[in-house]
């Protein structure tokens, strides 16, 4: 795959949702109003024993190269420093270069130390290239990132600041509490499509810091035509545990969410047997099951298209990219827990849904 077969037209913003395994990478190209994009990757992981996608060769082979011939990632966006969110992360700032990093400020603790050295490894260079690197906070105001407007809805700056002063263990238990989530915006002044990147934001975050907050009527900042599962659709979204007869739903009341994107494997390959049944049912109050997209065991990433109309498009890519780009058994490039152990997967069940077209993503030809 090439950059001509990855960028869109100049007035269409793509939204790639990649199969990396029990983990999560996501990445937008959006017109800059110049002709061209500019791109922002949310999260990345390495999961070779999920035949996850090579995430820094396929950047690599598709984003537009510098004068160097080096290719370029305009900003790199950490929901929170979990290896699953994080993982390659040494390998992908090594492929391309990154220009610019947000991140949530949370420090993880031991457990997924070695990520987050890697992170702060990464800031450091950004900084030394006199990029920008930007701890997020939520805010009832949009920031522009070209003709896009993306929200920052979490971490609050209460719960940052909270929890900073806590002992290491506690402060590791919250660490979903003070996950990032933001919501990318594009299409014309009167008919725009949001899309919501939620990490694996958790009850606690949305019932205690972000609904209420930023689902006021008058502006409801959550309302979103797609989202992107938080936790891998893991039932945390809803519930504290398996056992809380209590789900919160009201978050969902002011999302709104036409369609779902699951970013995990066939549960029977997840770790943590993600997605789990019972947030699915609960997800299926609010959304048709045929609009619940599920990677699975496929290994099917989703590409999103939206134009400067605001009208959109999603397409799925049979597991093209993952199997161009298999992640192999590169200790330089495998995460250390997100997503790497357990079974092999097997590719055989096919996702939840099968979404519109069937031609391979992002092919000019059959535009």
């Amino acid at each position: 795959m090439t950059s001509e077969d990855l960028y869109p037209k100049s007035n269409v913003m793509r939204v790639l949702f990649l199969y990396v395994g029990q983990g999560e990478a996501t990445l937008f190209l959006v017109p800059d109003g110049l002709g061209g994009h500019i791109s922002m990757l949310v999260d990345c992981n390495y999961s070779p024993s999920l035949n996850g996608i090579d995430l820094p060769c396929f950047l690599a082979d598709t984003l537009p190269k510098n004068s160097k011939g080096r290719p370029v990632l305009d900003l790199f966006v950490n929901t929170h420093p979990h290896s699953d969110h994080l993982g390659g992360l040494k390998a992908l700032r090594q492929a391309i270069e990154i220009q610019n990093v947000w991140h949530s400020g949370h420090n993880p603790g031991r457990e997924h130390g070695d990520a987050y050295k890697e992170l702060q490894t990464l800031m450091k260079e950004v900084e030394d290239r006199k990029g920008k690197v930007e701890e997020l906070q939520g805010s009832r105001t949009a920031v522009k990132f070209g003709a896009a407007e993306v929200h920052i809805l979490a971490p609050a700056e209460y719960v940052k600041d909270e929890i900073a002063d806590e002992k290491a263990e506690t402060r590791y238990q919250r660490i979903h509490e003070h996950c990032a989530v933001l919501r990318v915006r594009y299409g014309s002044a009167g008919k725009k499509v949001g899309v919501l990147v939620t990490g694996d934001a958790d009850k606690a975050a949305w019932e205690n810091h972000i609904t209420d907050y930023h689902g006021a009527k008058e502006e409801n900042r959550l309302k979103s035509e797609i989202l992107s599962a938080s936790h891998h659709g893991s039932r945390t979204f809803f519930k504290t545990d398996e056992d809380d007869d209590k789900p919160y739903t009201k978050h969902l009341d002011y999302i709104q969410p036409e369609r779902l994107v699951i970013s995990a494997p066939a549960q029977k390959d997840s770790p943590h047997d993600h997605p789990h049944d019972d947030a699915l049912e609960l997800y299926q109050t609010y959304i048709e099951t045929d609009c619940i997209h599920h990677m699975g065991a496929g290994r099917w990433s989703f590409q999103l298209d939206v134009d400067d109309k605001g009208d959109y498009e999603l397409e799925e890519d049979r597991g093209k990219i993952a199997d161009e780009y298999p992640a192999s058994d590169d200790d330089e490039k495998s995460d250390k827990g997100g997503g790497s152990g357990g079974t092999k997967a097997t590719i055989a069940s096919t996702p939840i849904s099968r979404v519109g077209k069937t031609h391979p993503m992002g092919m000019p030809s059959e535009r």
